[in-house]
C-alpha cells in the first residue's frame, strides 16, 4: 500500500512540475538564421528559429544573434536584440522581432495545445561546445528544437561571439582559487592577477562578482573590468546584481560617465 501511495505522489509531482514549466520560441521577422542565449546560457545556430523547453516561468534575459558574412569568408555575431522577456507557467511565449523597425511581438499559448497543432521537431541532442551546464546542441530544424534549459549551479558564460577571449575554465580556476582567500581585499588582486589583458563579456563579469562578499567590492571590480568588456551596451544590467540602492547609484553614474 505504501509502495503505491509513494508512485502515485511520484507521478502527481511530475505532472505539477510539467504544468509549472514554461517555452521560449524565438524568430526574427525576415527569417534569418539566428543563435539565442538566455540568461547567459548561449544556444548554438539552430535555423530561421530557437525553441527553448523546461524554461523556468518568470523574467528572462534574451539576446538574439545574427552571423555576418566577413570579407575573408568567416561568420561574425551580431547582437540584434538583448533585452527582458516574461514566460509564464504552462504556456509558450512566441517572441517575434524586427530587427530593422526594432519592434517586438509577443504572444503566447498553452504548451499543449501548441504541441498538437506543431509538427514534432528532431531531438537529436549533442554535446554543446566546451560542454557548458545546462545547454544541448540539436540539429537545425527551422520548425524550432526542443533544447531544455537546466538550471547550473556554475552557468558561466560563452565567451565567444564578441572578441571575448577569457575562458570558462579561466573563471572556475579564479573561483577556485578566490574562494582560498578570506578577504575581499585579496581576492580582488588575485583576480585582477589573473585577468590581466583579458577579454570579457558582460555576464562573465556578472558571474565573477559573485566571487566577492561585498558590493562595494562587486562595483569595484565591475568598473576595473568595464574598459575590458566588449559587449558595454550591456554593462547595465549588472546593475539588478545590487541590493542597496547606493551601489546601483554609483555604478549607474559610472556607466553614464563613460558612455558620453
Amino acid at each position: 500500500m505504501k509502495s503505491r501511495l509513494f508512485i502515485l505522489l511520484l507521478l502527481a509531482a511530475g505532472a505539477t512540475t510539467a504544468e509549472a514549466q514554461s517555452m521560449l520560441k524565438v524568430r526574427l521577422t525576415d527569417n534569418s538564421r539566428i543563435n539565442i542565449s538566455v540568461d547567459g546560457r548561449y544556444f548554438s545556430k539552430k535555423g530561421t528559429t530557437v525553441t527553448v523547453g523546461e524554461l523556468p516561468p518568470g523574467r528572462h534575459r534574451l539576446e538574439i544573434y545574427t552571423v555576418q558574412q566577413t570579407r575573408n569568408g568567416r561568420g561574425r555575431e551580431e547582437v540584434v536584440y538583448s533585452g527582458k522577456v516574461i514566460t509564464h507557467p504552462g504556456n509558450i511565449t512566441l517572441f517575434t522581432y524586427d530587427a530593422e523597425g526594432q519592434q517586438i511581438d509577443v504572444q503566447e499559448q498553452d504548451i499543449h495545445s501548441y504541441s498538437q497543432s506543431t509538427p514534432p521537431v528532431n531531438n537529436g541532442v549533442g554535446t554543446y561546445e566546451n560542454n557548458m551546464p545546462g545547454q544541448v546542441n540539436n540539429n537545425n530544424n527551422d520548425n524550432g528544437n526542443d533544447n531544455r534549459y537546466v538550471q547550473s549551479s556554475n552557468p558561466y558564460p560563452r565567451a565567444s561571439g564578441m572578441a571575448a577571449t577569457l575562458t570558462n575554465v579561466k573563471i572556475d580556476q579564479l573561483k577556485s582559487r578566490a574562494s582560498d582567500k578570506k578577504t575581499d581585499t585579496e581576492k580582488m588582486n588575485l583576480i585582477k592577477d589573473g585577468l590581466g589583458g583579458e577579454k570579457m563579456t558582460t555576464d562573465q563579469v556578472n558571474a565573477i562578482m559573485d566571487f566577492f562578499n561585498f558590493e562595494d567590492s562587486k562595483v569595484q571590480f565591475a568598473k576595473w573590468a568595464y574598459p575590458n568588456t566588449v559587449d558595454k551596451e550591456n554593462f547595465a544590467t549588472l546593475e539588478s546584481k545590487l541590493s542597496y540602492q547606493n551601489y546601483v547609484d554609483d555604478l549607474d553614474k559610472f556607466i553614464k560617465e563613460n558612455n558620453r
